[in-house]
């Protein structure tokens, strides 16, 4: 909520036992399952709690700890962990004091406590509580307001429904003008898009083992905490609160955000988080001062939808009937700053960061106008929309102030309807499938189990099945912006050929008579191959096969009568064989200049002795490097002992021609 600086009410009379505490929050984050075997689920837990700063507190800068307290929300409700969380940091809230403006508004400040937990597998959920005394003295409200404990709780999802609670995109204090209608801002943003619903609640002093509300004062109550004469609503959709108080004091509320998920096409309570507010009700001096006011044309449209690559573009505009100067505040987690969403007011993208709400505060005396701008990029739609929050306050020492939401759906345009393609293949076959339902300017195809054919944008692609087992095409539609729509699969089931065993890899040397065959019955098998004959045992389950030196062949095994789907053994040459070349020609052409090893380089320090017809060593090298020319050797036949660092030898022979 917004702190909207008015003179007139202090907090009240305070006594000896009450202490500081002025409301909060818990909101929490799922992280990781890498805890320890017994708890291996982590969560991130915040406490936001606001504390009374004035000069008999005692915690103006807030608790050095707080305990934190982790239930499950099983049958039993058995308590899962309790530790105590030290202050992570704290600010004072307090709005500063305008020029000619005598009374201070109430002190606060905001402390901070973060803590990562580690917690078992429970199917309902966890619930985390923060219990502490006092709430501060002088609460109009409540019976016994320095006797009050404060209870805040949040419903924590199991962890297979991974979650982050709502986050408030403002603060938990406000100072109204007593008589006047007050619109207070309760909005918060849920980093998984979920539907947030808000409704008012009753403050607790207890939450386990029983809930235990706050006792309030005769004629006061949960749905009218400024009594019978006062008023108090919250907008169910965007968190906008309408106050009336027509009495002065300090009054103590809630606001109950609940969280809802559509899965398996039902909407779901994820849980509900609770925030504990105190609005201070004064009686506004400084002149009559009317409230700003947004124009007509700027309240006319306040939803809009588009999908992923469109623009939306609207202004906002308010005015002061007095003429005062005039501060529009334009929240939203849109507001990235220089993050990825292209979102700005009047040319400026806001100081978000990471799923953190940004603002842009624009100023202006008499009548003050912000221009929102998004142009959704791709990603950005989900099911809930993306809330707006703005407000306008004048800037006088009973400052007034007006607040409204703008809410704004990204959706993503619908997808293929359908895929149309044979639901049964044979390993290393292809298959044709095509997209139906709207037609795209592309289409983006993957495949599991096989691979797409390039290229493939357009509304029919080739896939190439390659192992037996389950498969899947998927394909998405690419509107004019790049934005993928939704996807859309189709089960496919690969059939396996028969398995040949056998050598996929050759040496040089050893490319004829290599032996293949079917792992299974006997049978009449086909047999074919590219870049190789079958010599022998055509139409059985062993062949023997010749390949051509150097190349990769492909060899093909059917049974006919067995099996309806062919398989295939890709056969390649073995780069990490020596193969020897047997004739150099050392003539300069560049072409057998040499005497050459083949994939000599996978075999450092490799000794090479070359010998003579009567066994005289005519060349020796610890290291050979493929550089023998024939030095000193005439034309004729020539022998040579190659022995590898692990001590393998080779031997043989070539021809020096001249």
């Amino acid at each position: 909520m917004i702190l909207l600086l008015l003179v007139g009410l202090g907090w009240g009379r305070r006594t000896a036992e009450a202490t500081h505490l002025v409301g909060g929050e818990l909101n929490y984050t799922y992280l990781d399952a890498k805890g320890s075997a017994t708890a291996p689920f982590r969560y991130q837990i915040t406490a936001r709690i606001y504390f009374n700063k004035e000069p008999d507190s005692s915690n103006p800068n807030g608790s050095l700890n707080i305990t934190l307290s982790i239930y499950s929300k099983a049958a039993s409700r058995v308590g899962l962990l309790q530790l105590s969380v030290p202050r992570r940091n704290f600010t004072e809230i307090t709005p500063p004091l305008l020029p000619g403006c005598v009374s201070q508004a109430p002190r606060v400040t905001l402390a901070l406590y973060i803590t990562t937990v580690a917690l078992p597998a429970v199917s309902e959920g966890y619930l985390a509580t923060m219990a502490a005394n006092y709430r501060n003295a002088g609460i109009t409200n409540l019976a016994f307001s320095n006797n009050e404990s404060m209870a805040l709780s949040a419903d924590i999802t199991p962890p297979m429904l991974v979650n982050s609670s709502p986050v408030f995109s403002t603060n938990a204090l406000a100072i109204i003008c007593r008589g006047d209608t007050s619109f207070v801002v309760n909005n918060a943003y849920d980093a998984d898009g979920d539907r947030l619903s808000y409704s008012l609640g009753t403050p607790n002093r207890s939450v386990v083992p029983s809930v235990m509300p706050v006792t309030y004062a005769a004629g006061f109550s949960a749905t009218e905490p400024f009594g019978a004469t006062g008023f108090a609503a919250v907008d169910a959709r965007s968190g906008l609160a309408r106050y009336v108080c027509r009495l002065e004091g300090t009054f103590l509320l809630a606001v109950d955000v609940r969280e809802y998920r559509t899965i398996n096409g039902q909407e779901v309570l994820l849980g509900t988080m609770r925030r504990d507010i105190q609005i201070v009700g004064r009686t506004c001096s400084g002149g009559p001062n009317q409230p700003p006011a947004f124009t007509a044309a700027t309240t006319a449209r306040q939803d809009f939808v588009l999908e992923e690559g469109q623009m939306v573009d609207f202004g906002i505009t308010a005015t002061d009937a007095d003429g005062q100067p005039l501060k529009l505040s334009v929240s939203s987690v849109l507001l990235d700053g220089a993050g990825p969403i292209e979102a700005t007011v009047n040319g400026q993208p806001g100081n978000g960061s990471s799923g953190t709400p940004g603002s842009v505060l624009v100023a202006g005396t008499g009548s003050v106008t912000g221009n929102f701008r998004l142009t959704a990029s791709c990603g950005l739609a989900r099911p809930a929309p993306y809330d707006v929050v703005v407000t306008v306050a004048d800037e006088a020492c009973n400052s007034k102030s007006v607040a409204t939401v703008f809410r704004i759906t990204v959706t993503r345009q619908a997808p293929p309807t359908g895929l149309r393609g044979d639901s049964v293949r044979c390993a290393q076959s292809a298959g044709t499938y095509t997209a139906l339902g709207p037609d795209f300017a592309q289409y983006r195809w993957t495949a599991r189990g096989g691979s797409v054919l390039e290229p493939a944008t357009g509304r029919t692609a080739h896939i190439i099945w390659l192992a037996g087992g389950p498969g899947t095409v998927t394909v998405r539609g690419l509107v004019p912006s790049g934005c993928p729509t939704d996807s859309v699969s189709y089960p496919v089931l690969v059939k396996p050929g028969p398995q040949i065993t056998g050598r996929a890899l050759y040496c040089l040397a050893d490319n004829l008579g290599l032996s293949y065959a079917i792992d299974g019955p006997p049978g009449a098998y086909q047999w074919s191959v590219t870049n190789g004959t079958i010599i022998s045992g055509q139409g059985t389950n062993a062949v023997r096969v010749d390949v051509v030196k150097g190349a990769t062949a492909l060899l093909q095994a059917s049974g006919p009568t067995l099996n309806t789907c062919a398989t295939t053994l890709r056969i390649r040459p073995d780069d990490a064989c020596l193969a020897f070349f047997n004739v150099i020609t050392p003539n300069g052409d560049a072409k057998n200049d040499t005497f050459v090893v083949q994939n000599l380089a996978r075999y450092p320090n490799t000794q090479l002795t070359i010998f003579n017809q009567w066994g005289r060593q005519l060349y020796h090298a610890a290291d050979y490097q493929n550089d023998y020319a024939g030095e000193g050797a005439s034309a004729g036949l020539y022998y040579y002992l190659c022995q590898l660092q692990d001590g393998t030898r080779y031997k043989g022979w070539f021809e020096l021609v001249r």
